[in-house]
């Protein structure tokens, strides 16, 4: 009969197992299968290649079988069994023994030579179908029965036959059978088909995603691509390739970029999935297919077009024969119509040396590779198109070393000179080659310049492994380490510094100067280290002034500035900034600016934007569509920004006077082809702008995947502050618990490190996080410090984020009665000219000023801040000025006017996530009478809002007079409100008030005084 054959394609991302994503209607067939078993049998195959999760479905068959009842018999083919007759329907029978022993004599007698217990020749699978039947209709009587038959394709002949005749038991027994085949395997079968094709790009992607999250995205790309949608594969590579790093150096290199020197490690389990039908072919044929396999551009899909191939130096299965050919191996016969047209070789012109060699015809090896069902010819582009990807990395992975050297000087003659024959060379080689190396040289140059600085270390490091002079090995190798580093490949890059370094005379490597910015860029990220940097960078600024530092290695000025400047403004250390002080000479345009965005004095707020945004060819400042970017343009081509270099001044800058928002565009746009260490200065900007500009949920997400990536990658700097971003927002919502297990990572980190900029402003999110609960004197102990109010002006490079502090320490100094420290820190941000720095500086030098306001001039102060251009886009320091400004304008009986600022500032909050600064915005409009706007969850249900605010603040300790402070309310007044709350809640002590509202699951912070909440009375 047909075989009724369906296709496994997946319904949803989500698997309903732990190893079956996207197999969701693979298991509901076996459901519907099993549904039935106690009144009718059925028959399903599971037919597919290797990987695509045959015996993990089989699995989930049998744990569904289990829970009917049914009884559940197993078996698996076995290779080396495949020619004993019955091996397979041994392990079915065995179990069964006992039913089968009250069969008639005869039948009785057969099944025993079948199983090999009684002498005889093999009997006919028909007699034992038909015996196998009566016993399990015999066990199917008392329990129904469930036979699992996993990889039937190396069942032996007899076995498979009997299994074929299920239909005759399943019929009209409450049997079901369930098999499993490789998809050339099947042959016939008397039920239902399922194909297990592989899994559609989206739900491999999910599948990834899911199971190593912390895989880069070129790293990502480059296991989808490989794994071809085996789910196996998806699972097994990454961790193939964990094993394999930081050794193998095309480890994270992008295919198209390294080609022949970046084979993706594969593991045993998934290099030889296909091993058996690539060991059957025949020598020549296999040897063919490598070939093909090896010339094939990386990551060229099947169906991109020949022109593209061509481009792209691809060989055609014309030119894979012609280089066999001339290996005299094997002659070139016709492959189609396609390739007679072509004219073809025939085998007399190959001579008499290749037909002793007993070698076969190309018409054998097309028919040996048909055959196989590995691959086929394209006869439109004349391509070998492999029926897997995988197929193509299995030739290569189970290829000896010397056959794959041998196979790629083969390409490399049939190729024209360029690229993919360099590499191609390159991979073939063994020994020194220096003309070769030189050859080298130049393709990294140009991946270089294609922004493609993983690759160029892959390369760069295989002109090293070319070279036999020592100096000039260690110059190569310090180069690779560089470009390793940048590319997102830290630990390769510390491996070829520590060669370079053994590489090295006496003097070590040259020039110093590279070698000092390689070693202290790999220092400062795998570790956070500043100190080599500080030492090494100004020494290796002067080595380039001197007349041998000019020439090719001129162009390391502007890298070692950069670093250092990025140095001196995490570290606040004078010999970083003395050194680009000394050294800056004439910097490009960027860089410069850059500098001055950082160092100049302030002017006019517009003027450092306005030249950053000429810069970058930006229009004039729009709503930020927030960290994850806006919407795409056309390709920029030569704008300005495209080169990293550029493009890191540009960001660094922007991020001086916090505009990093006014440019999402071009980050967008520009950040997917940058190398690593671009586009995460890009991500870690836009992390700290979406704080700024109110996108947190996006912001935090950000900061969340970024650090997760660099952790994996071991970049400890750049997890660590994408942490510190993360911190910002918890800060900001006021989430105690999430911060201070952040800053019990950060704290003791930046302290060991003399990161201070970095201390400072950790130091800082402790006191927002205060001001978020209302404990104005915690929050000033953590922020008296940081601003210097009675010293001279501040200097922005030694404090570059201290105007993110202004409003806080000012806040914290009004609420908690330090109003004296309050004007003080407002006459050294006055003196310092903060508020001409940017827009946002204006804006939050104008709110500080507001909220220590005496109220004669309070009025004005708030309008005043309302009014400075772009205030809107700073969501939360907008809705905390809205606060103060409501609370103030409602302790002077300004209700309506009061409302409208408070509704305002309790949106903001809710939109931010900020639930104890809208609830701070939600007591002030219960006193102002004017409601919340919608319901508090885990509220009291026997207390108003501004009770219940009264309630938390004594539970956490606060006396009258402090918890007035935080009001704005007299002690007497908070005295009555406690009168008032004790008998509701049922109290009489403040302790007990603690425990009352702990039993009602209010997230407080029962019974404990923090030690910073201000003075006592």
């Amino acid at each position: 009969m047909e075989n009724e054959v369906t296709a496994g394609a997946a319904a949803s991302p989500a698997g309903p197992a732990a190893g079956l994503t996207g197999r969701e209607d693979v298991c509901a067939a076996i459901r519907a299968a099993l549904e039935h078993v106690h009144v009718s049998g059925s028959a399903l195959l599971l037919r597919g290649d290797p990987g695509m999760g045959r015996s993990a479905l089989l699995d989930r068959a049998e744990e569904l079988a289990g829970r009917t009842g049914a009884r559940v018999l197993r078996m698996t083919g076995v290779e080396t069994e495949a020619e004993l007759p019955y091996a397979a329907l041994h392990q079915v029978l065995w179990p069964l023994a006992g039913h089968a022993r009250g069969l008639p004599p005869r039948r009785w007698a057969l099944l025993e030579r079948a199983l090999g217990i009684r002498s005889g020749p093999p009997p006919r699978p028909a007699a034992v179908s038909a015996a196998l039947g009566t016993v399990l209709a015999r066990v199917a009587a008392h329990r129904p029965l469930v036979l699992l038959l996993d990889d039937l394709h190396w069942a032996d002949p007899a076995s498979a036959a009997v299994f074929r005749e299920a239909r005759r038991w399943t019929a009209t027994l409450p049997v079901v059978v369930i098999g499993t085949t490789r998809q050339e395997s099947a042959g016939r079968w008397p039920g239902q088909v399922v194909e297990l094709r592989p899994l559609d790009d989206d739900r491999a992607e999910h599948l990834l995603r899911t199971l190593r999250p912390d895989l880069a995205d070129s790293v990502r790309r480059r296991v989808l691509r490989v794994a071809g949608g085996n789910p196996l594969a998806l699972r097994e590579i990454p961790a193939a390739l964990q094993r394999a790093a930081p050794d193998q150096p095309g480890v994270l290199a992008s295919l198209e970029s390294t080609g022949p020197l970046g084979e993706l490690p594969l593991g045993e389990r998934i290099g030889r999935l296909y091993e058996h039908p690539i060991r059957a072919l025949p020598e020549h044929a296999r040897r063919t297919l490598l070939l093909a396999a090896l010339a094939a551009p990386d990551g060229l899909g099947d169906s991109e077009p020949a022109a593209a191939v061509a481009r792209d130096g691809a060989l055609s299965w014309r030119e894979v024969g012609d280089a066999v050919v001339r290996d005299g191996v094997l002659s070139w016969r016709e492959v189609g119509d396609a390739v007679v047209r072509d004219g073809v070789l025939s085998w007399r012109e190959v001579g008499e040396a290749v037909a002793r060699d007993g070698a076969l015809s190309w018409r054998e090896v097309g028919e040996a590779v048909a055959r196989s069902g590995l691959a086929r010819v394209d006869p439109r582009t004349g391509r070998v198109v492999f029926r897997h990807p995988l197929v193509r990395a299995g030739l290569v992975h189970l290829a000896s070393a010397s056959e794959r050297r041998a196979a790629h000087r083969l390409i490399a003659d049939a190729l024209p000179a360029g690229t993919r024959r360099t590499l191609h060379l390159a991979a073939a080689t063994l020994g020194p080659d220096d003309e070769l190396a030189a050859l080298l040289d130049a393709e990294a140059d140009r991946l270089t310049a294609r922004a493609d600085e993983a690759g160029a270390a892959t390369v760069t490091a295989r002109a090293a492994g070319l070279t036999q002079d020592g100096p000039a090995r260690a110059a190569r190798l310090a180069r690779a380490a560089g470009l390793a580093a940048r590319g997102g490949r830290l630990r390769f890059a510390e491996r070829l510094l520590a060669e370079a370094e053994g590489a090295a005379g006496p003097a070590g490597p040259q020039p110093a100067a590279l070698h000092a910015l390689v070693a202290a860029y790999i220092r400062f990220h795998r570790e956070g280290s500043p100190a080599p940097g500080v030492e090494l960078l100004p020494r290796a600024l002067e080595l380039l002034t001197e007349p041998e530092g000019t020439g090719r290695y001129e162009v390391l000025r502007e890298p070692v500035l950069f670093l250092l400047t990025v140095l001196g403004l995490y570290t606040g250390d004078e010999r970083a900034w003395a050194g680009v002080g000394r050294h800056a000479g004439d910097p490009s345009a960027p860089v410069a600016l850059c500098r001055r965005a950082w160092e100049a004095a302030p002017g006019d707020p517009d003027e450092l934007p306005a030249l950053i945004r000429a810069a970058t060819g930006a229009p004039a400042p729009g709503p930020s569509t927030g960290p994850c970017g806006g919407g795409t343009s056309p390709d920029p081509g030569g704008e300005p920004g495209a080169d990293p270099a550029v493009l890191r001044s540009l960001v660094l800058a922007a991020e001086a006077v916090d505009t990093v928002g006014e440019h999402d565009a071009l980050w967008t746009r520009l950040a997917p082809r940058q190398p690593y260490g671009t586009r995460v200065l890009i991500d870690l900007a836009r992390a700290h702008d979406g704080f700024l500009r109110g996108h947190w949920d996006d912001a935090l997400a950000l900061a969340r995947r970024g650090a997760r990536t660099a952790a994996a990658q071991g970049y400890v700097f750049n997890e660590r502050m994408f942490l510190h971003h993360a911190a910002e927002i918890l800060a900001g919502r006021g989430d105690r618990a999430g911060l201070r297990d952040l800053l019990a990572v950060l704290e003791p980190w930046a302290e060991d490190r003399d990161l201070r900029t970095v201390t400072a402003h950790l130091r800082g999110l402790k006191g927002l996080c205060a001001l978020a609960h209302g404990a104005a004197g915690e929050a000033w102990q953590h922020l008296g410090t940081l601003t210097p109010a009675a010293a001279p002006p501040w200097d922005r490079r030694r404090t570059p984020w201290a105007h993110l502090t202004l409003l806080d320490a000012v806040q914290a100094a009004s609420d908690s009665g330090h109003r004296d420290e309050a004007h003080a820190h407002l006459r050294a941000a006055r003196a310092a000219g903060l508020a001409r720095v940017a827009p946002h500086h204006a804006f939050l030098v104008a709110a500080a000023e507001a909220l220590a306001a005496t109220d004669d001039v309070a009025d004005s102060r708030y309008e005043a801040a309302y009014a400075v251009p772009g205030a809107g886009q700073w969501v939360f320091e907008l809705a905390r000025l809205r606060l103060a400004h409501g609370a103030w304008l409602r302790r002077r009986s300004r209700r309506r006017e009061a409302a409208e600022r408070l509704r305002a500032a309790h949106a903001g909050f809710t939109r931010l996530g900020a639930g104890p600064w809208a609830a701070q915005a939600a007591l002030e409009l219960d006193a102002a009478g004017a409601g919340v706007p919608e319901h508090r969850p885990g509220g009291h249900p026997a207390l108003t809002v501004q009770e219940l605010r009264i309630a938390e603040l004594a539970a956490r300790g606060l006396t009258n007079k402090e918890i007035g402070a935080v009001l704005r309310l007299s002690p007497r007044t908070i005295g009555a409100h406690l009168y008032r709350i004790f008998p509701k809640l049922g109290v009489t002590t403040r302790a007990a008030v603690a425990r009352a509202l702990a039993g009602t699951g209010r997230p407080d912070e029962a019974g404990r005084r923090p030690g910073a909440d201000g003075d006592s009375g």
